[in-house]
């Protein structure tokens, strides 16, 4: 009698323990899922205060042990864990209606994990995205009507084709992240301001670099834009997490690249540099896209907004 005591008290535990998915934890799932990979850091710089980091945590942890996110760590180098949705998580969302159509294995994503420098290009993905996502909060004129992760292109690349001198050219690109913004002037009309990223991380060399160009600039004088998103103009931003040296040999390589073919100049135009600011989190997000802190290839005494004001 006593053991069948002992064993309903159990279960009983074990029903009140049963984790059930509450709001704060729904919005965690909800923000992998736009970011893709993050960390507890990344994931509490957008929607709460730092000071709430521990808390963040814990409820990372929460989804963690119940198999809803997984944390990814670096077998080598202790780093602060980076967190994607698990099989359990997808499932969530999926049954929200969200479109969660990916191949998972949680090995693969394990793996991918040790490289240090995948690790590191993602979260750099995420702090763009994060920096995007605070921006049109704070500044009522601006919203994001698009927003399409690098995991995106590469289930479905952009291929453009260009005709050069009776010759076709076909180039794929992938890039990084796209953002549409659309912004509301005070009478009322709105703009859209599409926006192609490249995250540097200064460990491309010249050829890989001015492959990637040559890619561009075929899909910018196909006009590729168009059919694949839809929008009439484009800007290719190039963003690196180095220095304002890496900037001016981009800056150099894309103008070479540009010169082997004779481009014109409203073409180099379309193409945008920056340095990214060496922690985000400290960095408004106005800075990044209001202020005139962006480079087009050849003109170095007139910098430009990003979304040209």
């Amino acid at each position: 009698m006593h053991a069948t005591k002992q064993t309903e008290e159990r279960q009983n535990r074990k029903k009140r323990t049963t984790f059930v998915v509450t709001p704060v934890h729904d919005l965690l799932l909800h923000d992998l899922h736009t970011l893709q990979r993050a960390t507890a850091e990344q994931l509490t710089r957008l929607n709460y205060k730092m000071g709430m980091l521990t808390t963040v945590k814990a409820r990372l942890k929460d989804l963690a042990d119940n198999r809803y996110v997984l944390p990814l760590s670096h077998p080598s180098i202790r780093l602060p864990y980076m967190y994607a949705l698990d099989r359990k998580g997808l499932n969530y969302l999926y049954a929200q209606g969200i479109d969660v159509r990916e191949y998972f294995r949680p090995s693969q994503e394990e793996d991918s994990a040790k490289n240090f420098l995948f690790r590191e290009h993602m979260l750099a993905i995420s702090d763009i995205l994060i920096h995007s996502l605070l921006f049109v909060k704070t500044e009522p004129s601006y919203r994001i009507e698009t927003m399409l992760h690098e995991r995106v292109f590469k289930n479905t690349p952009i291929t453009a084709t260009y005709t050069r001198n009776s010759r076709d050219e076909t180039k794929t690109i992938v890039p990084d992240a796209y953002l549409a913004f659309i912004s509301t002037s005070p009478s009322g009309k709105e703009e859209t301001i599409p926006v192609l990223w490249e995250l540097d991380r200064g460990t491309e060399d010249q050829k890989f670099y001015r492959r990637k160009i040559r890619a561009y600039i075929v899909f910018l004088k196909s006009r590729a834009f168009k059919t694949f998103l839809g929008v009439e103009n484009i800007t290719i931003a190039f963003a690196t997490t180095t220095d304002h040296h890496r900037v001016k040999q981009m800056r150099e390589w894309t103008q070479k690249e540009m010169a082997l073919t004779n481009e014109p100049a409203w073409l180099a135009n379309l193409f945008l540099f920056t340095a990214l600011p060496e922690t985000m989190g400290e960095s408004e997000p106005r800075h990044l896209f209001l202020n005139p802190v962006w480079y087009t290839p050849s003109d170095d005494e007139n910098p430009v907004s990003l979304l040209g004001e």
